[in-house]
């Protein structure tokens, strides 16, 4: 629940509808992964492009919606 309530107050209240949780990344299917680690749950072994929160290159959510954006 604490992640879902952090998508809806940082994204939009319509992303929650194609939000997906699990420990075991592998098992999701998409087009993105948002992700604070890069691997160690099978986020090696999922098929869209792995977006790493926290990184250099998407360090905050602000990031990551412009990202979507452009």
């Amino acid at each position: 629940m604490e992640k879902r309530i952090r998508v809806e107050s940082r994204l939009v209240y319509g992303a929650v509808n194609k939000l997906t949780l699990s420990p075991n990344k592998a098992l999701l299917k998409g087009d993105y992964l948002i992700d604070d680690y890069i691997e160690g749950k099978g986020q090696g072994q999922v098929e869209g492009k792995l977006i790493n929160f926290g990184s250099d290159e998407f360090p905050d959510w602000d990031s990551v919606l412009k990202y979507f954006l452009i």
